[in-house]
């Protein structure tokens, strides 16, 4: 075995290669390790109830509150505002939207999976499933979670660094490593028996500590040979530790010093620095363990992408196990790459306007049994969602070969937008004609994530699949007729937009007075 000084500087070198791709592996695989994180919309807005002077009043129900036939008859009577305590609507205005459900049901049970099931259990069940079915299937998709994802991600975290000692080219996607070659189950299976045997030698408390360093390799050994047995994984294991395993201790004890700096830096220079680094010394470890045992099995330990000593930085080469996930097939016929008139750009966007107007008529008559004409207009549209897809379509065009880039472009366009016409309507109008107060992550009530997701998600299908759909359907229509539906359309829109302008679509259902939007709470004087 090497000494610790070479093998600490041997692991500085491969640290410092792409430093922040390796420090930003290192944390994905801590947030999937540790089963992620929590937290609530009502600490992310600090939010004290006790103290809180300014309320949002809503008329419109969230969706997401589940009410008895009393309380609906109540609310359509205008009657439940009443009645509500300042509390009660303090409270609501922090809980409205999927995301904030989600988040904050995550939060209160400490447990992202409880969390997740409870929130189901309140959106789709109205919180009929009993807590005693929840905590069976929590305990299911938890055990599912440590033995086939979180266990095994261990493999493709190891399998990183193995590579990325030689090579400066090695992709994230090694964190991916077991579930790309199809050995999920049987490296499940080996990573079981290790931690069961492992438990079970804890319980002698000395033979646990003999036990940890005499196992400390089996990760190791799969992701250099995922198909070796399990007999054989322990038995490599135990001959490579085979004297070693104090020299191995006092490595460990080395490192204390690190361990420390981190407890009091709140983990800061554990997540830049020494987590990416003790995985590049553990990495180190057993290169040079293998070095010695490797010609007595080389049918074992033969993978030449890994055999070579210290760092190099070489051109990746591809052999067996350097597979990419298979890549998807065009699963469109439909050609979004094209261009498009002038004639269909207007045709897009009365086609959005009224795909959008549609959507959101359903949502309100869904949540209050009102049917209502959303929007500033007086037709059947909602311009919004008509700019935001011919924007996409026009400005978005060159990132059309890249559905991330799209989506995220898609994301902030339509933010923009949104953010811009609601200030528009507020400053000029007078009136809300939205309010995302209370949705997670909002910003000023007139844009929230929740969405902007869902913007995102509309861009790429309006680019991929909407727009080349229905600009095959108004290839049907003569070309003539084309023009005059298309300036007949437009003339109606200035029309109605004239008209908007002076005498704006309002009412219960459809916007909220700014004047009375807020308003202060003050003692109960009663």
């Amino acid at each position: 075995m090497k000494n610790r000084k070479l093998l600490k500087e041997n692991a500085h070198k491969s640290l410092k290669n792409h430093y922040f791709r390796n420090v930003l592996l290192v944390f994905l695989a801590s947030l999937i390790i540790a089963g992620g994180y929590t937290y609530r919309t009502n600490d992310l807005l600090n939010i004290n109830k006790e103290n809180s002077k300014e309320v949002i009043s809503n008329n419109l129900p969230s969706p997401f509150e589940f009410k008895t036939p009393k309380e609906l008859i109540d609310e359509f009577l205008n009657i439940e505002e009443k009645h509500k305590t300042n509390e009660e609507k303090l409270q609501d205005k922090y809980n409205r939207g999927i995301l904030a459900v989600f988040v904050n049901k995550i939060y209160e049970s400490d447990s992202f999976v409880y969390g997740m099931l409870n929130a189901f259990n309140q959106l789709f069940f109205r919180g009929n499933i009993s807590v005693f079915i929840t905590i069976i299937l929590t305990s299911i998709i938890l055990l599912f979670l440590k033995l086939f994802i979180q266990n095994v991600i261990v493999i493709g975290k190891n399998r990183y660094f193995l590579e990325e000692r030689k090579y400066k080219n090695t992709k994230i996607d090694k964190l991916l490593f077991p579930f790309k070659i199809k050995k999920t189950i049987h490296l499940a299976g080996i990573l079981f028996s290790k931690y069961l045997y492992q438990f079970l030698w804890n319980l002698t408390i000395i033979g646990g500590i003999i036990k940890h360093y005499e196992y400390l390799m089996i990760p190791y050994i799969l992701a250099e040979n995922p198909n070796v047995s399990l007999s054989d994984a322990f038995k490599l294991s135990k001959e490579m530790m085979n004297g070693k395993k104090f020299e191995t201790f006092k490595l460990d004890v080395s490192l204390l010093g690190w361990e420390f700096l981190g407890v009091i830096t709140f983990d800061l220079t554990n997540i830049f620095y020494y987590d990416v680094y003790k995985e590049c010394i553990l990495a180190e470890l057993y290169m040079d363990l293998r070095s010695n045992i490797k010609d007595k099995y080389p049918t074992l330990l033969n993978d030449t992408l890994l055999d070579i000593d210290g760092f190099e930085s070489g051109e990746y080469p591809k052999d067996k196990y350097n597979v990419p996930f298979r890549k998807f097939r065009k699963w469109l016929t439909l050609d979004y790459k094209k261009n498009y008139s002038i004639e269909n750009y207007i045709l897009f966007f009365f086609s959005f306007a009224f795909i959008g107007w549609i959507y959101e008529v359903i949502i309100h008559l869904v949540q209050t049994g009102e049917f209502v004409n959303r929007g500033a207009m007086w037709g059947p549209y909602l311009p919004i969602y008509g700019y935001g897809g011919v924007l996409i379509l026009i400005l978005l065009k060159p990132f059309r070969e890249k559905p991330w880039l799209l989506f995220l472009s898609a994301f902030i366009l339509c933010g923009l937008v949104e953010y811009g016409t609601a200030l528009y309507l507020e400053t000029f109008q007078h009136m809300k004609w939205w309010d995302y107060s209370g949705y997670f992550l909002n910003f000023q009530g007139r844009i929230c994530l929740e969405g902007l997701i869902v913007f995102g998600l509309a861009g790429c299908s309006c680019t991929y699949f909407i727009a080349p759909l229905l600009d095959n359907l108004y290839k049907k229509i003569k070309p003539k007729l084309k023009k005059i539906i298309a300036i007949f359309l437009v003339l109606l829109y200035i029309c109605d937009l004239v008209i908007s302008t002076i005498s704006p679509n309002t009412g219960r259902g459809i916007t909220e007075n700014l004047k009375e939007n807020f308003y202060i709470i003050e003692k109960d004087s009663v």
